[in-house]
């Protein structure tokens, strides 16, 4: 059971992991694209190109691998010194509060997606041509 599939049991099938990752973009868009707003709103533009540039990467990623890449990214600002975890918005109160509200949410997510990309239903192998052209055999969105 997951949160996209609505109850519904794991995905069996890539075309039902498909629509489950589908889902996982656009939520992860979406709260990404709420960080750049409010990171924005208080001039922090470093923070606000890297959730930019995540949610363009997640949003553009068309393979596991690329989905895997983009999670990665995000992830990487999580530890060490100067890190998302040492930064917080000088207005603090709500602003801060939602600041790590989204943060956590962003990155749990991203978590639950990358566990769903390992775990569940393998991406079917692509042609040479397919590659190249950046097409498959069948469109899913």
């Amino acid at each position: 059971m997951n949160k996209f599939s609505k109850n519904k049991p794991e995905p069996s099938n890539w075309q039902e992991q498909l629509e489950l990752l589908h889902g996982f973009t656009l939520e992860l868009q979406s709260l990404a694209q709420e960080m750049v707003l409010l990171l924005r709103e208080h001039n922090e533009s470093k923070w606000e190109r890297i959730y930019s540039n995540f949610a363009q990467a997640i949003g553009n990623s068309k393979s596991n691998r690329q989905r895997l890449k983009a999670i990665d990214y995000i992830h990487s600002i999580y530890g060490g010194m100067g890190s998302w975890n040492d930064f917080y918005l000088l207005a603090l109160g709500e602003a801060e509060e939602q600041r790590m509200s989204l943060g956590n949410a962003i990155y749990n997510l991203a978590e639950e997606m990358k566990t769903q990309i390992i775990t569940g239903p393998k991406e079917p192998k692509r042609s040479i041509w397919q590659k190249l052209t950046g097409r498959s055999s069948r469109s899913y969105f």
